[in-house]
This record gives structure tokens, C-alpha cells and sequence, in this order.
């Protein structure tokens, strides 16, 4: 769902950019008035991170990824949720090239924001019924919503040669579909969490990061060359891109990023992959930290 450069017009873009900074100024300001545990958002973010190099190859030529917006607003709350998505997706963009610079405002509010408070807001709905099913819904619906904005986004743009008519329903029931595995692992985790570190919920300063989070990013970021290679098999490729192929509309990349498509230049595909998952948990996990240190939290 990364929107890459070249699909929306400068005008849509630079809209999202305010539009994003203006939610994002907003969030840091309501955080100021919280406790919150950096270090925990910190893994959190890097775990997403790490589980969005997992490519799951998905039968007809495919392949998907989990996002986690909404897990991360559930998780985090909708205000620490959301700066932790943007921080992952500014990690991708301006390190991995996943993404357009001028369309990470765009994508930022998608997958960050859109994604983040309406999981948030379903998943409060209804978590008195039934804890799995708020957070299958809430995992569900962020997602498919998240890619129905981003077919209004380029569907409003000139660049892509499609109407909103064409790139919505698109977007939508590819995300529709692809959305009920995001739904099983969000609810899913979110049963086990409530069932075994309850106060992990709250995200509060007295949460703990247990050794199984640590272990559970290594295996993460060990697997993504396992997932790299099959994702190979079926002819890798998001849905966005598929949609773009489909229609015959060709990206315009102005920033080929640091470590491009999660590779290191001059090394084996699968080994850059590895790498670079090492890299982008480093990178996001470092932010936190820093973020820990100048609030003076512990």
C-alpha cells in the first residue's frame, strides 16, 4: 500500500504532507500529557517493522504483508499509535526507498493514521464482546479503509490516468480481501496478549519488555529471507502495483534510498535482506530510545 512516487499530483501530496503534520502535531501534543513507555513503543514500532518484511505469498501472483496500524493503536493507544506507524514509515521511505518521498504524507496518513484510529476506535467498541473478534475488525476494517483513502488519493490525481471510480472499488476489494489474514493476526495477538500480559494495554510506564519480545523480532528478522525467497515464487508484488500494472501506469522514483528495496548493493538479495532487516529494527528501535532519553523517562 506504500503509494511510491510518480501517482499523485503535487497538490494531493502536499495536501496529505499538512494534513499528516497536522494530526501527527496534535498526537505529540496529547502524548505530553500521558505517561507513556518509550521503550515499548519503541518495540512495538520495530516489530511492526520486522513483521512487514515478512511477505506472504498469496496464490495468483502476489503477495501481501502484515501492516499493523491498527495493532499499534490498540496496543499504544491512538495518539502514541500513530507517531509509532509514521516512524516506521519514514524508516522505509527514506532508508529502504518503500515509498515515495512526496508520497509519505500520504502514506503516513493511510497506514498511520487512518489505519491506526479506526482500529483504535472499533477495537474499543466492541472489546467487551469478544477480544478476537474487536481486534479481527478493527484489523480488517483499518486496513480496507487505509487503501480506500489511498485510492481516492491517487484516483484524484492526474498522474495516474484513473478516476476515483476505477482506483477505489480497486484498491478496496484487493485490501478487503487480503485484510482478513491482517484481522486473524491482529485479533489474534491481541487475545494472547490479554490473556497472558493484560497491562501491556495500558502502556504504561510500568510495563515490562520480556526476553519473548526480543526473541520473537530475531526470529522475525531471520525469516524475511525465507519470505523474500517465496514471495519470488509467486512473482512478488503488492497489490497497489498490481493495480498499477493492470492499468498500465508506470512509477517516476526521484530517491533510489540508502539500502534500496531492502538490499545492500554488491550483496546477494537474500543476504540484504537480512541485513537490512537488522538495520531498519536498529534504526527504529534507536528512536525510541532517544525519544526515552530527551523525555526523561525511564
Amino acid at each position: 500500500m506504500h503509494i511510491p512516487d510518480g501517482y499523485l499530483d503535487m497538490s494531493i501530496a502536499g495536501l496529505f504532507y499538512l494534513l499528516t503534520a497536522i494530526v501527527l502535531g496534535y498526537s505529540i501534543y496529547k502524548i505530553r500529557k500521558e505517561q507513556v513507555n518509550w521503550v515499548l513503543v519503541g518495540i512495538t514500532a520495530s516489530a511492526i517493522f520486522a513483521a512487514q518484511m515478512l511477505n506472504w505469498p498469496i496464490p495468483g501472483g502476489t503477495s501481501a504483508h502484515f501492516v499493523g496500524g491498527a495493532l499499534a493503536g490498540i496496543l499504544l493507544g491512538p495518539y502514541a499509535g500513530c507517531l509509532a506507524m509514521a516512524c516506521v514509515l519514514i524508516v522505509q521511505c527514506l532508508v529502504f526507498a518503500d515509498g515515495g518521498i512526496t508520497a509519505l504524507g500520504a502514506n503516513i496518513w493511510n497506514m498511520g493514521i487512518v489505519d491506526v484510529f479506526v482500529g483504535y476506535y472499533i477495537y474499543k467498541a466492541l472489546e467487551n464482546r469478544n477480544k478476537f473478534l474487536a481486534g479481527f475488525l478493527a484489523g480488517w476494517l483499518g486496513i480496507t479503509l487505509a487503501a480506500i483513502f489511498a485510492g481516492i488519493e491517487i484516483g484524484l490525481s492526474s498522474s495516474f490516468h484513473y478516476s476515483i471510480a476505477v482506483t477505489v472499488p480497486v484498491m478496496g476489494m484487493w485490501h478487503a480481501l487480503l485484510g482478513i489474514v491482517e484481522g486473524v493476526i491482529t485479533g489474534s495477538i491481541i487475545s494472547y496478549i490479554t490473556t497472558t500480559r493484560p497491562e501491556i494495554l495500558k502502556a504504561t510506564e510500568e510495563v515490562k519488555v520480556g526476553r519473548a519480545v526480543w526473541i520473537a523480532l530475531a526470529v522475525m528478522i531471520a525469516l524475511s529471507p525465507v519470505f523474500a525467497y517465496l514471495a519470488e515464487l509467486v512473482n512478488y508484488s503488492e497489490p497497489l502495483e498490481n493495480v498499477a500494472s493492470a492499468l498500465g501506469v508506470s512509477e517516476h522514483p526521484i530517491y533510489e534510498g540508502i539500502l534500496p528495496d531492502y538490499t545492500v548493493p554488491g550483496l546477494d538479495p537474500y543476504t540484504g535482506t537480512l541485513i537490512s532487516g537488522i538495520v531498519g529494527v536498529a534504526i527504529v528501535l534507536a528512536i525510541g530510545f532517544i525519544i526515552q532519553r530527551a523525555s526523561g523517562t525511564r
